[in-house]
């Protein structure tokens, strides 16, 4: 910044959504000034090792994110924060075996949030440990823990348990417990659920994650009345055992993710119990197959995601889904729409992208009269057409990159569609749709239409009610012809 580095850095600024700056040399401060020139053209900045003593924000500064990140090298008179990092008080090293306790203990009373690079006890940061310090503090994050068990003693109050690293551990063992609300255990080797689970009566959230888990036994989780999320992503789950022992008695999960597994088949009847169930995702299983062995009904699930799998068939006419609002089947191996309930009385999106299916027929979605959001994208779709007439509530509808030679929706009112995405497909005519629909604008680009087709067009194209392969009149077309439209609009065609 003491040479020509102010205004190669400003016309950067200029250009680009995000800069890079591995270093920057100022004369004076990396603040102050130099933060009242570059404020108008950026929304934050991030330093990532800032040196300086002080830091200087100008009074008629505004700004939306400032972020210090990573070491602030600035001798705070904090006491025993050697360092802070944003709102964090590190300590660094805490020697349990000798003065570390009194450190610990005055530095817990005084801040927010403490951080111990590496803590040295005597025989375990667990049982007694947590004793003793559950009164001062509400949580503990373990960054990496590398004993093979834990143990919470009875009576503990600590409301907030994480593990982002826990490669040993085996055995999670509890008393009884009205405290910890949040246990969070990733990259474990626990290949069951705890045992313990039935004493953490006040739990609501159990995330387990990168862990051994094989099955998952609902029955473990019967008492545990006040879990309201469960996330078992990235186990080795291949089953899934519905509850037996517990006859009428219900499940309070609102919200249940399994990412990351090998289950192979999904029967949706196996989480009856969950009748609270809210959010329900499986991504990246093995799936081949979806459904619902005996008649369900899930009140309040809004939100079905079961995309990432190799699901070839899809059954679900026997759940009742009347609060449905979101359902996502992509990326699959479906060739055939999903067989739904004949009611969803509440469904407002619905994704099947990247599928195989080969033939849309828009009368499958005539019992859905709230769905306004359809995503078909990446099938292997020819023909689109409505078998019967229909009348749809329809916002948007996409089906770019698609096969689509044919789209005839005659018969198929769409009075509130806006978008009409065919991108990508095979298109040698502009669909008639117009003068029927006149809020509509539809995308064409990438499809095989000639310069004399569009040109019929134009008061479609310089209305943006067509979008088709559009650029600066100044750019070259990498296709064989091209026309005008006005002055600002340049399409790119094949004569």
């Amino acid at each position: 910044m003491t040479s020509g580095g102010g205004l190669k850095l400003l016309k950067t600024l200029e250009t680009e959504q995000e800069v890079y700056i591995r270093k920057l040399v100022v004369a004076i401060s990396p603040s102050g000034v130099f933060l009242q020139k570059i404020s108008h053209l950026v929304d934050y900045v991030m330093y990532t090792d800032y040196r300086e003593p002080t830091f200087n924000l100008p009074e008629d500064l505004f700004w939306w994110i400032l972020v210090t990140w990573y070491q602030l090298e600035m001798h705070l008179c904090d006491g025993q924060c050697i360092r802070r990092m944003l709102f964090i008080c590190d300590v660094g090293v805490i020697n349990m075996t000798s003065d570390g306790r009194v450190k610990l203990m005055k530095v817990i009373d005084r801040e927010t949030v403490v951080r111990v690079e590496k803590m040295i006890v005597a025989i375990s940061p667990t049982g007694q440990f947590l004793q003793t310090i559950s009164p001062f503090i509400d949580s503990i994050t373990y960054g990496n823990y590398h004993e093979p068990t834990f143990l919470v003693p009875e009576g503990n109050t600590i409301t907030e348990i994480n593990f982002m690293r826990a490669t040993s551990l085996r055995a999670f063992i509890a008393g009884s417990n009205t405290g910890l609300e949040i246990l969070n255990i990733q990259y474990s080797e626990l290949d069951r659920l705890p045992k313990a689970l039935p004493k953490l009566d006040r739990l609501k959230e159990l995330n387990i994650q990168y862990g051994m888990l094989s099955v998952l036994r609902l029955d473990m989780l019967m008492e545990n009345q006040n879990l309201t999320t469960l996330d078992l992503s990235h186990n080795q789950i291949r089953q899934i055992f519905p509850v037996t022992a517990y006859p009428g008695t219900m499940l309070s999960i609102e919200k249940l993710i399994l990412n990351g597994n090998l289950l192979e088949r999904l029967d949706m009847a196996v989480f009856a119990p969950m009748s609270k169930l809210d959010f329900f995702q499986v991504l990246e299983n093995r799936l081949t197959q979806l459904d619902a062995s005996i008649p369900t009904t899930f009140a309040k699930l809004s939100t079905l995601n079961i995309g990432d799998n190799k699901i070839r068939t899809v059954d679900l006419r026997n759940l009742t889904l009347p609060s449905l609002l979101s359902v996502s089947f992509g990326p699959n191996n479906l060739k055939q729409m999903p067989a739904l309930p004949k009611m969803l009385p509440a469904l407002e999106y619905m994704s099947l992208a990247q599928n195989n299916l080969t033939q849309l027929d828009l009368g499958y979605f005539r019992q859905y009269q709230k769905l306004k959001y359809v995503y078909i994208m990446s099938n292997q779709i020819t023909a689109v057409r409505t078998s019967s007439p229909v009348k749809l509530s329809i916002l948007w509808l996409n089906l770019a990159t698609n096969k689509i030679t044919s789209f005839n929706i005659t018969g198929c009112g769409l009075p509130n569609m806006t978008s009409l995405n065919l991108r990508g497909n095979r298109l040698t005519v502009v669909p008639p749709v117009f003068a029927r629909f006149p809020k509509l604008s539809v995308t064409l680009d990438m499809n095989p239409i000639t310069c004399d087709t569009l040109l019929l067009y134009k008061d479609q194209i310089k209305n943006d009610k067509l979008y088709k392969d559009r650029v600066s009149p100044s750019w070259a077309c990498d296709t064989t012809s091209s026309f005008l439209v006005g002055e600002q609009i340049k399409i790119c065609c094949d004569s």
